[in-house]
């Protein structure tokens, strides 16, 4: 990522916009007009959300498949175990109540209701043939309520690696988070592969293993 004129950068709130531009003014390695705000389960991909040298790379075929998308998506489901008793905040009404929800239910169910399967759907969709990289739980190859999602999202998953969800800043669980790097415009074909565990230790963060990942059918 050194060169800036490769680079875009997007976010939902104007406020990390606005701390992304001021980041510029120090120094940081991006164009102003590369950092744009940008609802990813709301806006189109048109001339009035996007730059226009981003956009005329995602309408050329060719060139989408030069083009890397980089995402750290938000994991909110549509409830948690305390929603039914009216305890718990119902995160996923975001993702119900959103474009792209009502754009593809129709397509992956239930799976749906979490909002980086959105995400993921949607680069798959309607920026198909780019690279995708991304942070999630594992739920995208095994969970049942993601086996229409697996049946549609055929992308061949290139490398992948998995770390303690604890590792990230302001994350107390135990669960593991992979990090996975699909290719858009190829098919899976295989339903098994071996992913690289990393883990904290007292010298840094170092491999302690890998473990067989199996797409659950």
């Amino acid at each position: 990522l050194t060169n800036k004129y490769n680079i875009w950068a997007s976010t939902l709130d104007k406020q990390d916009v606005d701390v992304m531009k001021d980041r510029i003014k120090n120094g940081a390695n991006l164009l102003e007009s590369h950092v744009f705000q940008f609802d990813f389960l709301n806006d189109e991909f048109d001339c009035g959300k996007l730059p226009l040298d981003l956009l005329a790379i995602i309408q050329n075929p060719a060139e989408r498949k030069r083009l890397v998308v980089y995402i750290n998506p938000p994991y909110a489901e549509a409830g948690n175990a305390r929603t039914p008793q009216g305890t718990g905040e119902n995160k996923g009404l975001v993702a119900r109540g959103s474009a792209m929800h009502t754009r593809y239910v129709p397509t992956i169910g239930s799976a749906s209701n979490e909002m980086y399967a959105l995400f993921l759907m949607r680069i798959y969709k309607e920026l198909n043939g780019a690279i995708l990289g991304q942070f999630s739980k594992l739920k995208v190859v095994q969970a049942p309520n993601f086996q229409r999602f697996r049946e549609v999202f055929q992308a061949k998953l290139e490398s992948l690696f998995l770390i303690p969800a604890n590792t990230f800043d302001n994350v107390k669980g135990q669960f593991p988070i992979g990090f996975f790097v699909w290719r858009t415009d190829s098919k899976r074909e295989e339903n098994m592969f071996c992913a690289n565990i990393y883990a904290e230790q007292e010298e840094g963060i170092k491999q302690i293993g890998e473990k067989n990942i199996h797409f659950a059918q």
